[in-house]
């Protein structure tokens, strides 16, 4: 067995909804390199961000409260323009702090299997959405859109297709002041795709960065964590901007403890320039896991994480050598023990 490590708590909150946050593939949503908690009550969504200060409060001062009357239609909201931006079923609208529509930009409708996301870039002048494709006179179906919005209006800057189709999609902005995205999709449970998307001059940049059994689940500087979609295996790769992405480490969640069954669950992230750290349960959809600190350069494990009270089931790295856990209504931040 790893050894143990106490870690330090060094925040704590109450939020109420966040059990069901954690879960959602908006409730947890990096922007422009900071974590935002997204909650929802009745019409009702709140945005929460992390401090960059790991210092108290948990939470910085700049909270948002938007009243949404069709709250249940949106399948993801995220904070933009001071207000936020939603993905429904047929529609990406822009809504005022107020709850007020600014703008609404219509779609074909998604499937059952499928939903969209979007997100604000730092400079605040575009939204980046995922939306169905139009199929054709014939009816086909050509794959799911990435479009690049204007802001202000909704009107279409860019778009590309995508070789995904009714995917469930997440975005994620884990660098600071940079227009770079990482956007993956889900098809079913046996199935996705990863990439990076930069934005330069008003022109949207797709770069794969996994797809099949394999999604990303963390950035760091060049380097992406990839993860199997069973959980059997997790992998640094590089991402270089002018190269393919290429395998520097692995580990198979099998050697992850060695006397019973395990597999890599949840989202495993940098906790900063030299660790990571992961969530193993004894299936693939445990309903309790263990958390291990791996070394980046080659994913062995240095700790086993041993928290002084439950926590939920997979952390969530921040990059600045503390990661979040949820566990009811309550939200903790903890640091690698001294």
């Amino acid at each position: 067995m790893p050894e143990e490590m106490a870690p330090q708590i060094i925040g704590q909150e109450t939020v109420e909804g966040v059990a069901e946050a954690w879960g959602r593939h908006e409730g947890r949503q990096f922007r422009d390199g900071m974590l935002r908690l997204v909650t929802r009550s009745t019409e009702l969504v709140a945005v929460r961000t992390i401090r960059s200060s790991t210092q108290p409060p948990l939470f910085s001062a700049d909270f948002l409260s938007v009243p949404l009357v069709d709250l249940a239609e949106c399948y993801y909201v995220t904070p933009a323009r001071g207000g936020v931006a939603a993905s429904r079923h047929d529609s990406v609208s822009y809504h005022s702090r107020s709850g007020a529509v600014e703008w609404s930009f219509r779609h074909f409708p998604w499937s059952d299997t499928g939903s969209g996301a979007c997100a604000e870039t730092p400079d605040r002048r575009h939204l980046l959405a995922v939306v169905p494709g139009t199929p054709d006179d014939a009816g086909e179906y050509p794959g799911d859109r990435c479009v690049l919005l204007e802001s202000e209006t909704g009107e279409v800057i860019d778009e590309t297709l995508l070789p995904s189709f009714s995917a469930f999609y997440a975005l994620e902005a884990p660098f600071r002041q940079t227009s770079t995205f990482f956007l993956s999709a889900g098809q079913g449970q046996d199935d996705a795709y990863s990439w990076k998307v930069d934005i330069a001059d008003g022109c949207l940049h797709l770069t794969e960065l996994a797809s099949g059994m394999e999604r990303v689940t963390g950035a760091q500087h060049d380097r992406v964590l990839v993860q199997h979609v069973g959980g059997l295996r997790l992998q640094v790769r590089s991402a270089v901007p002018d190269g393919p992405p290429h395998v520097e480490s692995e580990v198979y969640s099998a050697d992850l403890r060695a006397d019973k069954e395990s597999y890599i669950t949840g989202d495993s992230g940098f906790v900063d320039d030299s660790r990571v750290i992961a969530a193993v349960g004894e299936e693939s959809w445990s309903e309790e896991t263990e958390h291990f600190l791996l070394g980046v350069e080659d994913l062995t494990v240095h700790h086993r994480v041993r928290y002084p009270f439950p926590v939920g089931l997979d952390p969530k790295a921040l990059g600045d050598g503390t990661w979040i856990t949820s566990n009811g209504t309550d939200v903790h931040r903890w640091r690698i023990g001294q």
